[in-house]
């Protein structure tokens, strides 16, 4: 078959060569210059940042996980364990916060642990989980957690009121800690969350554009066409049309609002239903350190304000011991927004510098220079309703025999891993059909 892929990231690259490797025809449409999509990175003076924000390389899927290692072959990968940390008050919490409550100032701690039994007697007698993610949040965690965390946090990320989003994207995504691991970590036991994140990995050098350009590799030569923004999407009898030239099948991870403004002949209550796709957008700021001696850190969340508009820095530096010359390190923040950028670049770099210097993450002079990227789609916004949205968006793409598939192509909330997987099962799909 002829088949057109739109979109050069995680999800297309890998669609395009799987499905080259089973005999089709492939063409892989790029708007861009390059390959990477929301997994692209830049090295600058010898140091590595990601644009889209903090990646990690990890899978359960060990398929998934085979695939995406393979690519790295010349490359190579270094492997960390994981070490996460909430910023809260001058002070440093274990991540997830029900697992760091020994780390809080004692009346912090009494409260947030005196809520949670309440939230959980509740939820063990029968109150029912409320259908918008504030509520959820207080009737998950209690209102000292919300109130010190989650509500401020997710405040930061979504840039929304809280109760104008859904909540069927946290399922699965929250786990729900043991009460005996909340009560140890509060009378000073450490406990673990998260375990199955507790290694990861991440490419030796490039950043993890890296691993896109791992499965890229395999891509016969003719198949990629970089600098060709599709302007052309219809549907000819049983055929696309893409650009004057004719498919037998369509694979698009190109964000699902943006395929249905494409799309001709669309009915109104489905383009009503592809407007509603709503997304947030990211500000990363890269700054490069003359600062050898950078925490032991992979992560940092920071739900308050105060310390900056940030909501997550990543000390990149300790991903690989490439992404920084010798002597030198790396933090990379995250500032999320919607609709209205925050400001100038150079006004979003300050508020983080002064935010981060203040907290002691290093000095105004040790900085060497700083990078900023912005990222139109960077996060699904779940309002509430998005699943009917969703469900008639699919349907009738299913009809019309395209395939959407990826983070925004198919508007999952997907890491790259189940970017990869899904493009595995689409290829399966493909070979049983043939």
């Amino acid at each position: 078959m002829k088949i057109a892929v739109l979109g050069g990231g995680i999800t297309g690259c890998s669609a395009a060569r799987l499905l080259a490797a089973d005999g089709h025809a492939v063409s892989l449409f790029e708007a861009k210059g390059r390959l990477g999509g929301l997994c692209a990175s830049s090295t600058i003076d010898g140091f590595v940042t990601d644009h889209a924000g903090g990646h990690i390389l990890f899978s359960k899927d060990k398929e998934v996980m085979d695939f995406m290692l393979a690519g790295l072959g010349t490359v190579g990968y270094h492997t960390s364990k994981r070490d996460t940390r909430i910023w809260l008050r001058d002070r440093f919490v274990r991540y997830p916060f029900e697992n760091g409550l020994c780390d809080l100032r004692d009346e912090d701690r009494y409260r947030a642990l005196r809520d949670y039994i309440v939230a959980w007697h509740e939820r063990k007698t029968g109150t029912p989980s409320p259908d918008n993610f504030r509520d959820w949040c207080l009737w998950r965690f209690g209102t000292g957690i919300c109130d010190l965390f989650m509500h401020p946090y997710n405040s930061k990320i979504w840039n929304v009121p809280l109760q104008e989003l859904g909540t069927a994207w946290v399922e699965g995504r929250v786990p729900d800690a043991p009460m005996e691991d909340v009560l140890k970590s509060a009378l000073g036991q450490h406990t673990a969350g998260y375990v199955h994140q507790a290694i990861f990995h991440y490419p030796l050098t490039g950043g993890f554009e890296s691993v896109v350009h791992g499965i890229a590799a395999g891509i016969p030569a003719g198949i990629v066409r970089l600098n060709t923004p599709v302007r052309e999407l219809r549907r000819v009898g049983g055929s696309y049309v893409v650009d004057g030239e004719s498919f037998d099948e369509v694979i698009s991870t190109l964000p699902l609002a943006a395929l249905g403004r494409m799309l001709e002949g669309v009915p109104a209550a489905v383009r009503d239903a592809f407007a509603a796709l709503d997304h947030v957008s990211l500000r990363t700021v890269f700054l490069a350190l003359d600062k050898a001696d950078a925490p032991p850190h992979s992560w940092i969340y920071f739900p308050d304000k105060q310390d900056g508009p940030q909501n997550r820095v990543t000390w990149l530096s300790n991903y690989s011991p490439r992404n920084a010359p010798p002597g030198k390190s790396s933090v990379m923040a995250e500032v999320t927004w919607y609709r209205e950028r925050p400001g100038t670049e150079a006004e979003t770099t300050e508020a983080v510098v002064a935010g981060l210097s203040a907290g002691g993450f290093f000095r105004r002079d040790q900085i060497l220079f700083s990078r900023v990227f912005d990222v139109d789609h960077a996060y699904i916004l779940y309002r509430s309703g998005l699943e009917a949205h969703l469900e008639r968006v699919r349907a009738w793409c299913a009809e019309q025999g395209l395939h959407v598939v990826g983070r925004f192509g198919n508007y999952s909330y997907f890491n790259s891993d189940m970017c990869v997987r899904a493009a595995l099962d689409l290829a399966a799909k493909f070979k049983a059909r043939c």
